[in-house]
């Protein structure tokens, strides 16, 4: 059977997954970071860029070793609209941009990814209250990520890898909490959230999915412009996959992150900047392959109203 090095981590033959959904690919969940304007609505554009290495040693005189540099990058249309003073909705529209090129396979592909609805509810806002000296917001909520994404990306008449669609083909459900303290000009904020996956009509399961993460902020006005410098740690886990009933190998694994970042105000406009690098990688590879996610950032652009 022809090989096929499919990576969003690593290279493997057709049949077998990757990790891809652990780091931040465009298969993953979604994930909030520092919201601009916490009461107000907004709407903005994301861009996002992911790159992995791979690198495949069969320990065999007829078998060369393979390598595959992938980078995957992600225009995302989101926003966030209040219903009432406790009621918000947040949307996440993707369109995906997959670039791998390998020693076995180069493919390049993009289209509009899976969309995501998310509906939270204000369990806790102390923010607008002058008297306390300790300003607390919390949030929780649910969501659905709905199969608008491809998932039947071919390649040379073969099925591509399912952690290089740009959609999983599967309805899958979110579950959210995001907590903010601040006193005076300088916060926390924590954020956690949990995907649960369903099947695809391939009878193709994504392992389930968690993410965690905690950023300081710093709020510093100068003029027009108001600036929050944020740094913190991002984590993230994946079950393994199943095609069927078999338990697909090379999937699923953890990362930590370190990050840092910086929020621009000025008039209605939010401009933000996200850089993370990894400073832990423990990805369920096998005994010939090794998988090694490089650092990612991500650039965004909000209008608050």
């Amino acid at each position: 059977m022809k090989k096929v090095i499919i990576l969003f981590f690593a290279l493997f033959t057709a049949h077998i997954a990757t990790a891809c959904d652990v780091c931040g690919c465009s298969l993953g969940g979604s994930y909030f970071g520092i919201l601009p304007q916490f009461n107000k609505n907004f709407i903005g554009l994301r861009w996002s860029q992911a790159k992995f290495h791979s690198y495949m040693n069969h320990h065999s005189d007829y078998l060369p070793p393979e390598s595959s540099n992938d980078t995957y990058q992600k225009l995302e249309l989101w926003g966030r609209y209040y219903v009432n003073k406790r009621v918000q909705l947040f949307a996440f529209i993707p369109y995906s941009f997959n670039a791998m090129n390998g020693t076995e396979q180069v493919v390049n592909s993009h289209g509009l990814g899976d969309i995501t609805i998310i509906g939270n509810y204000l369990l806790l806002n102390t923010g607008e209250d002058k008297t306390k000296r300790f300003k607390h917001t919390w949030m929780a909520g649910a969501g659905v990520k709905l199969p608008t994404g491809d998932s039947n990306l071919k390649d040379n008449g073969a099925l591509v890898n399912p952690n290089f669609q740009m959609g999983t083909g599967s309805t899958d459900f979110l579950v959210s909490t995001v907590y903010t303290l601040r006193y005076q000009k300088a916060g926390l904020s924590v954020e956690s959230g949990y995907k649960m996956n369903t099947r695809n009509r391939n009878d193709y399961l994504f392992g389930n999915q968690f993410h965690a993460s905690s950023q300081f902020f710093y709020w510093q006005n100068a003029g027009p412009f108001a600036f929050l410098p944020n740094a913190g740690v991002f984590f993230e886990q994946a079950a393994r996959h199943k095609d069927g009933s078999i338990i697909q190998a090379n999937t699923g694994g953890s990362s930590v992150q370190v990050t840092a970042g910086l929020e621009t105000y000025v008039k209605g406009f939010t401009v933000g900047f996200t850089y993370k690098h990894p400073v832990r990688q423990h990805y369920n590879s096998d005994n010939i392959a090794t998988i090694t996610a490089k650092d990612n950032w991500s650039l965004s652009l909000t209008y608050n109203f």
